[in-house]
Parts: structure tokens; C-alpha cells; sequence
């Protein structure tokens, strides 16, 4: 059993062997011999009774069976919620092809030790697609599943349950499951939208370059304003309840607004010291008076947004990194911005905007996440400005608003308003409530002036009137010309044309290897006699572009849908039971690399003509 437990730890974690090792033996749980002779797994209860938490007959046949009516070869990800002594994971383990995962969530540690020192787990814990989390906190959930997040937003994953174990522990694995199909919501919607604006994003990126390079980061905001009351103003409808009430206490708050609550706040004379854009809709611009853009006015911006809005701003503008290759590339290869946490929406980057400069209280307004009647927007706002637009003779403004509440009802749930009224609101908009609840920490004052909408779990809800008279109106007035002084100019790096230039090297060598490909096997049409070279080098290369992580991340980033699809294509052709028949395989794979070698060579050609403008823009 001992040479068991040393193997087994030699491939964990420093953190996990200590766990184990210095978990006191409660003796809560215990091995028993079942009747075939393998260990079985005891839960001593506190009045003496003893619970078997495996089969006490056979606990390899129930493991096996167990397996078989909880498996699916569809998918990529197998969550296991409970360990026990693993047999159900050695099963498991051999029905899953190569390139699936397996994570497991087991609470108590000593039930890892004694599975540990039964059996030999190390031909499954050296495998890198193998994670074991001992005793998480749900709320970490999020971050331990992030690398998995493509594959999870497409494939989706199946959750085993050992749940003999589960219900000794309800309570926290309840929370564990919660936090898992919570994560899995909000990856689905991010890649969703990646893949959906994919090319956008890039566009805008591209077109951002200088910009991106010449702003400072919002690393440059760190605890610029420490203790200082901050407002921040979302365009949900409830806004128009107390907006005019922010024009009280102006000079001594500071202001940071959504992009669709600008227009708002400045038509009730209300200048604001910073909007945030992550957006890279090119319908944004629409929420900027590009006329009358305030001089004091500092833009926080996400590299993707459009050109036309960055642009408005002259030198008053601060980036954030991003996540999307494009940006990452050039940051990487310049200087480093500052990065936000996972942000769901503009208003969490906002929040997150607020504590890095060390605001205190934190007071949100508009921040409704539901509909108020069948509003989702305050007035003024480009939203409910565009419904105003298309009134007519024959088109009331209450239709026009019953059309688009209507166009959400596939994805609407029942809710309560912080009055316990009945509200109604969305899947993704209760992603979001679950994000800021992550965020509000408990040494921290968050205020919730809403007047309406849901109850975010961490804020207190307060009136706006309320929130300023108690935090702000007897503060010293608010200089935002002091804090802006603190605001590092960027670096001038000359490093990010030479990489520039090694990256359209790089660009060229791979368009000269598809075009040779083209010429080779698909050059009078798109068939070959040739179709299984074709296919070998293809894969040939597909693993020479694996070898550059930076590049290959560059074009999986820009048509997003076709990586994705090809890589569907793929893991069905991989995880087939039965084996096709040869020619019918090659039929498929040839088709599914005809396809991806079109892609990449028009992605090759639109990355180098972004690379070539950002190379003349900088020049």
C-alpha cells in the first residue's frame, strides 16, 4: 500500500502532497474487503452505523456498470464529482480517446489517500489531460476550468456523480455542480461571441494598432484614486429614476460610465470622467456624440472596438489587454497594458476598473440586469433611441419595445426585483449577476443605487439619494486632474517593428507551403487522385504550424468557426466506435482539409495585409 502511495503522490502536485500528507485520519472513512476480495470504501457514521460507499460484493462490476450508463463518447470533457477509491475513473479511463479530459472534484482528502494507497493511479495521473482538485472552493471553479474553455463551450461536458459520496457531502458538491454549469454558461457565451465577431475583432485590431501601442495601460491606474466614492453608471431603465441625482455630489465622486449610458448623462449636463468600450460592434458609435465629445473625457478601451470610436479621443484614451490573439501578439511585443479578470460584461470591466483605482464606496446605478416592463434600456440611450427613430404612423413606441422584449422570450426567466416584485430577466443577464457576485468581496463597499431591477448578492441596496448624502456629499471635492497626473505615458518600443517584420517572414513561408500544396493536389480542380498524400500533408502541416504557438494562435483567432468546425470534424472521426471504411475515411478527411487549406490560405492573406498596414501606420 505504501509503494502504492508514493508512486501515486510522486506525480501530484507539492500543494496536493501536502494536503494528503498532512490531513489528519479521522477514521470518518475506512477500507473494508468486499466478497470478491478488492477493497471496498466505509463511511463511519457518528451513532456507529457504517455506510459502504462502494458495492461490499463487487466493487469493480458496479464500477463497470456504473461507467456504461454514464459514458458518452460525444464528448471531449468527463467531470467526475466524487473519487471514492477510483474505480469508476480507472473504468473511464480506458473508454476515452487520447485527446479527452478528465477533471475531478473530490472534497476530502483522506478518502485521496486511502484511493492513492490502494491501487496504482500513475499510467492516469501523469497524463496531462487528467486534473484531480482535492477540497476546492466552489468559487474557484471558474479559473481551474478556463483552460478547458473551448472545448467545454462546444462540446459541453458530461458530469459522472459518484453519488453514494455526493450525498454524504450535498451541500458543497450542490455548489461544486452550480459553479460548473455556471462556468460552462459564461465560456459558451464568450466563445459564442468569438466566434460570431472573430474577423470583426481582428478588423478593428488591426486598424487599432498604433492606438494600442501609443495608449497607456490601465496597469496605470493601480490605486490612483484610493478611497475615493466612485459611480458607476450602467443604461439599464431604471437610470431614469435618479440620474439628475448624480449632478448633486458631481464634484465630489468620480464617474465612469458604460458607453450606452454616455449619451444619458450628458443630456442631463452630466460629464463623466470615463467611458468604457468593449464593444466591437461598429453600431457603438452610435452611443458617442462624435460632435461633442467632453475635453475632460477619458476613453478605457478594449483593443476591438471600433477604430471610429478610438479615434474620437486623441491622446485621452487608456487600453486594456485582451485575451484575443491579434491583441495579445501585439502587447506581448511592445508593453504590457494591464489585463482585467474575466470580464462578462462592459459593466464588470468597469467594476474592475473602479477597485484597481482603489474607489471606495463603489455605488452602481443603472445596473438592473432584467427588464423593467418590457424596457431593458433608460432613455436617451442609443438602444431605446433607435426605437424612438422608427416610430411611425403605423408603429407605436410600446410595439416597438413588445418586438424585441418578444425576440428574448426563448431565453427569459422569472425573477424578483429588489422590492419582490415580479421581474423577468435573462440566462445571460443572470451570468452576469453571478459574475459581479464573485467580484463584490466582503472587505469591500458596494452600494447598489439601482432603484429596480435584481438583487446582486455582496451589494447593499441603498437609494442613490441615500448612498450620497452618507458617502459622498461631506467628502473634499474630487480632482481628477491630480489622479490624471499619475498616468504613465507608454514606452516607445522599436522591438515591435522588427516583429512585425518576422511575423510576415514568418507569414510568406507558410502562404509558399499552401500554395505549393494547391498547385500539387488541387491545382486543375478541387479533386485529386491523390487524396490520401493530400490528407498526410496536410497533417504535415498543420503539426509544422503547431511548432509556433504565437502564429498558429494568430489563425486559429481569425475565422474562429472554421478551426472550430474542423476540429468537430475531427474529434468525430477520432471517437468513431466502429471503424470506417477506408475509402469512405479518406472521403471525409479529404473534404474536411479541402475546406481548412482554402481558410488558412485566405487567413494567411488577411493577417499579412494587417500586419503590412500596422508596419506603414508605425513607420
Amino acid at each position: 500500500m505504501r509503494d502504492f502511495l508514493k508512486k501515486n503522490l510522486s506525480l501530484l502536485s507539492k500543494e496536493l502532497i501536502l494536503l494528503i500528507k498532512n490531513t489528519s485520519n479521522d477514521n470518518q472513512y475506512a477500507l473494508s474487503n468486499s466478497k470478491s476480495g478488492v477493497p471496498t470504501l466505509l463511511l463511519n457514521l457518528p451513532n456507529g452505523v457504517q455506510k459502504f460507499l462502494h458495492s461490499k460484493y463487487d466493487p469493480l462490476h458496479e464500477a463497470s456498470q456504473f461507467i456504461d450508463a454514464n459514458y458518452s463518447n460525444k464528448k471531449i470533457i468527463y467531470i467526475l464529482i466524487g473519487l471514492g477509491l477510483g474505480y469508476h475513473l480507472k473504468v473511464l479511463y480506458k473508454k476515452i480517446s487520447a485527446n479527452d479530459r478528465i477533471i475531478i472534484f473530490e472534497k476530502n482528502p483522506n478518502i485521496v489517500r486511502l484511493a492513492l494507497s490502494q491501487s496504482d493511479f500513475t499510467d492516469i495521473l501523469s497524463n496531462p489531460n487528467v486534473s484531480l482538485h482535492i477540497g476546492v472552493k466552489p468559487n474557484k471553479i471558474e479559473e481551474i476550468l478556463h483552460k478547458n474553455r473551448t472545448n467545454l463551450a462546444i462540446y459541453g461536458y458530461s458530469s459522472i456523480n459518484l453519488n453514494s459520496l455526493v450525498e454524504v457531502e450535498l451541500n458543497y458538491y450542490k455548489l461544486i455542480a452550480s459553479e460548473i454549469e455556471q462556468a460552462y454558461k459564461k465560456f459558451k457565451i464568450d466563445i459564442d461571441t468569438q466566434a460570431a465577431f472573430s474577423k470583426e475583432f481582428y478588423k478593428n485590431i488591426f486598424t487599432n494598432g498604433k492606438n494600442i501601442i501609443d495608449s497607456p495601460g490601465i496597469i496605470s491606474l493601480r490605486n490612483i484614486s484610493p478611497n475615493t466614492p466612485a459611480i458607476l453608471v450602467s443604461a439599464g431603465p431604471s437610470l431614469d429614476k435618479n440620474i439628475s441625482l448624480i449632478k448633486t455630489a458631481r464634484n465630489k465622486i468620480i464617474v465612469i460610465t458604460v458607453a450606452t449610458a454616455l449619451k444619458p448623462l450628458l443630456r442631463n449636463n452630466i460629464e463623466p470622467d470615463f467611458v468604457i468600450s468593449i464593444d466591437p460592434n461598429e453600431d457603438t458609435i452610435q452611443s458617442f456624440d462624435t460632435k461633442i465629445i467632453p475635453k475632460n473625457l477619458w476613453l478605457i478601451y478594449n483593443p476591438c472596438i471600433p477604430h471610429s470610436i478610438s479615434s474620437l479621443f486623441n491622446s485621452r484614451k487608456i487600453v486594456m489587454e485582451s485575451k484575443i490573439a491579434l491583441a495579445k501578439w501585439i502587447t506581448d511585443n511592445s508593453e504590457k497594458k494591464g489585463e482585467l479578470d474575466n470580464v462578462s460584461s462592459v459593466a464588470h470591466a468597469a467594476f474592475q476598473i473602479a477597485r484597481q483605482m482603489g474607489c471606495k464606496p463603489i455605488i452602481l446605478v443603472g445596473q438592473d440586469l432584467s427588464f423593467e416592463g418590457k424596457r431593458m434600456h433608460c432613455t436617451d440611450s442609443f438602444y431605446n433611441q433607435a426605437n424612438q427613430d422608427n416610430i411611425g404612423t403605423d408603429r407605436t413606441l410600446e410595439a416597438l419595445e413588445d418586438k424585441k422584449y418578444r425576440g428574448y422570450t426563448p431565453s427569459l426567466t422569472k425573477t424578483l426585483n429588489i422590492y419582490g416584485q415580479g421581474a423577468s430577466t435573462t440566462k445571460a443577464m443572470d451570468i452576469y449577476k453571478n459574475q459581479f457576485k464573485k467580484e463584490f468581496d466582503k472587505n469591500q463597499t458596494i452600494l447598489n443605487a439601482t432603484e429596480g431591477g435584481v438583487n446582486i448578492p455582496g451589494a447593499l441596496n441603498i437609494s442613490l439619494k441615500e448612498a450620497l448624502n452618507q458617502y459622498c456629499l461631506n467628502n473634499k471635492d474630487v480632482s481628477m486632474n491630480e489622479y490624471i497626473k499619475e498616468i504613465k505615458k507608454p514606452l516607445k518600443s522599436q522591438n515591435i517593428l522588427i516583429s512585425i517584420k518576422k511575423q510576415l517572414s514568418k507569414l510568406n513561408k507558410i502562404e509558399k507551403n499552401i500554395k505549393a500544396l494547391k498547385i500539387k493536389y488541387l491545382a486543375e480542380s478541387d479533386q485529386t487522385t491523390n487524396k490520401k498524400k493530400f490528407i498526410l500533408e496536410m497533417k504535415s502541416l498543420y503539426n509544422y504550424l503547431l511548432l509556433d504557438e504565437s502564429t498558429i494562435s494568430l489563425i486559429q483567432g481569425y475565422d474562429f468557426i472554421t478551426f472550430v468546425e474542423w476540429n468537430k470534424k475531427t474529434q468525430i472521426m477520432n471517437k468513431t466506435k466502429h471503424k470506417q471504411l477506408d475509402n469512405e475515411d479518406t472521403e471525409k478527411k479529404f473534404e474536411r482539409d479541402k475546406k481548412f487549406i482554402k481558410m488558412l490560405s485566405k487567413t494567411i492573406g488577411c493577417l499579412s495585409e494587417g500586419f503590412r498596414y500596422m508596419e506603414n501606420q508605425l513607420s
